[in-house]
């Protein structure tokens, strides 16, 4: 077995006395943790540490790996640019993974010197990986590294990849660790990088109990309600980290966790066992199917229908014929009559484990009715939102769909009569046309409401004839 462990690392600068200046005594437990953790790597003497970092060049729909012989870094952005290292690259588990992700169907992407300059991008050890490694050097430097930097994909999706992670690492000749570079919550304290939020303490305790526990199930699984307020970094890499554990019994340790500066800092190593246990991919695809029935059966007649619309887009790649849909399932008489013979304009928004994955609309009717507009706002949100990769198959069981039905829109001479909770608005300016929903996470004010729909139609804010309008919905979840 050549995967040996996984290690846990926070990544906080002012650790480093070059750059606390004296305030790296405030977090002293994680020092000592961070050497512990060093300790321990001496111990089990890898030749190869997979680094996962949160920071470095992050993209929305896929991991990003560095495909180059050697890559270096330095402290700069933090005052001390001679805090510095290079690293060589694992070369044979970089080809390896390389297949890995591509029999597994991993979105990632491979950047060397040449794609690097045509995104406009540094390949560097970050910070979020120089921090750990800086404590590592200190004990041990017999090693090569693969820089891996997360991507915004689901929770389940970047365990999968870790799962792809260590099939690559069992082809090649070299003992490997796993490095998740994690800084959990960023809102501990009102003094912290953000302001103190009450999931804040609530998931730092749901990984820190996981990881020592051996729950892991719990950490693959935790609530977007939960760590999305929570302002962290840590999760994904902890996660895709803990995908290549997945099946093998483990033996966990915590050496620290506290949070000196309004962020939580936790060091932590899980050895990995030749015993095997049940895989958590079957139990979490187990849960899904049942989450997804229980979604169904309480999906009103106009989320049914953008499901169905999505589900037979995206697995065989034709529109919904509503007159066929109508006759094999139950709709009520007021749905019914509400599709077949209203007209309006709607939204149909796409979420995947919390995070939004398609959006789009129409400010007014452009088909015969609220059936069709359904059935074409779903296609045009799954499959051609520019911001977002087409929905694929695998991933339909765990969309969140909202229908949004517009009333119509009615002019108003100030924000004074918008009302962020209740209506959505609507600024125009001669072509450029902007629209918000109503009821939006994040949108608690009239000024921010009316500055995303400004953004949104290129209106500047020096830009002060404008038209503004106002309009209600039907929301249906």
């Amino acid at each position: 077995m050549r995967l040996k462990g996984m290690a846990i690392a926070s990544h906080p600068p002012v650790l480093i006395p070059e750059i606390g200046a004296g305030r790296e005594a405030e977090a002293q437990k994680t020092a000592q943790g961070m050497r512990d953790l060093a300790k321990k790597i001496v111990e089990v003497g890898p030749k190869t540490i997979v680094c996962i970092t949160p920071h470095g060049n992050v993209f929305r729909d896929g991991v990003a790996v560095i495909y180059e012989n050697k890559i270096a870094g330095d402290l700069g952005r933090f005052g001390s640019p001679d805090i510095k290292m290079e690293k060589k690259c694992d070369m044979g588990l970089l080809d390896e993974l390389n297949r890995s992700f591509a029999v597994n169907q991993c979105h990632s992407i491979f950047l060397n010197q040449r794609t690097a300059e045509e995104y406009e991008i540094k390949l560097e050890i970050d910070h979020g990986l120089l921090v750990p490694l800086y404590f590592i050097d200190r004990f041990y430097k017999d090693y090569k590294i693969v820089h891996i930097s997360i991507g915004f994909l689901s929770l389940y999706e970047l365990y999968q990849m870790g799962m792809a992670i260590r099939e690559a690492v069992e082809r090649t000749s070299n003992d490997t660790v796993i490095l998740s570079s994690a800084d959990l919550s960023h809102c501990l304290k009102d003094e912290g990088p953000y302001e103190f939020n009450q999931m804040g303490p609530v998931f730092d305790d749901n990984i820190v109990y996981g990881i020592g526990q051996k729950d892991y199930y719990s950490i693959l699984t935790v609530p977007h309600e939960v760590y999305e307020p929570a302002g962290q970094c840590g999760l994904r890499p902890i996660v895709m980290g803990l995908g290549a554990l997945d099946g093998f019994d483990t033996d966990a340790k915590v050496y620290s966790y506290e949070g000196p500066f309004g962020v939580g800092y936790m060091t932590a190593y899980i050895d990995l066992k030749e015993g095997k246990i049940p895989s958590l991919q079957k139990r979490y695809e187990q849960d899904q199917q049942l989450a997804y029935k229980s979604r169904r059966s309480s999906e009103s007649a106009y989320v049914a229908l953008a499901r169905a619309s999505i589900n037979t887009w995206v697995q065989r790649g034709r529109k919904l014929n509503f007159s066929n849909y109508k006759d094999q399932v139950e709709i009520d008489d007021k749905a019914l009559k509400d599709l077949d013979y209203q007209q309006a304009g709607v939204f149909v928004s796409i979420h995947k484990q919390g995070e939004l994955r398609g959006c789009i609309g129409t400010t007014r009717a452009v088909t015969e009715n609220i059936a069709q507009e359904i059935i074409r706002n779903a296609i045009e949100a799954a499959a051609y939102d520019p911001r977002f990769l087409p929905v694929e198959e695998t991933e339909l069981m765990d969309l969140e769909i909202k229908v949004d039905i517009l009333g119509e829109a009615e002019k108003i001479s100030s924000p004074a009569e918008l009302d962020p909770k209740k209506y959505g608005v609507i600024v125009e300016k001669d072509l450029n046309r902007g629209l918000l929903l109503p009821d939006l996470d994040g949108v608690d004010s009239v000024e921010q409401q009316v500055a995303i729909a400004r953004q949104k139609a290129g209106i500047l804010e020096s830009e002060t004839d404008v038209d503004l309008y106002r309009f209600e919905v039907k929301r249906y979840h």
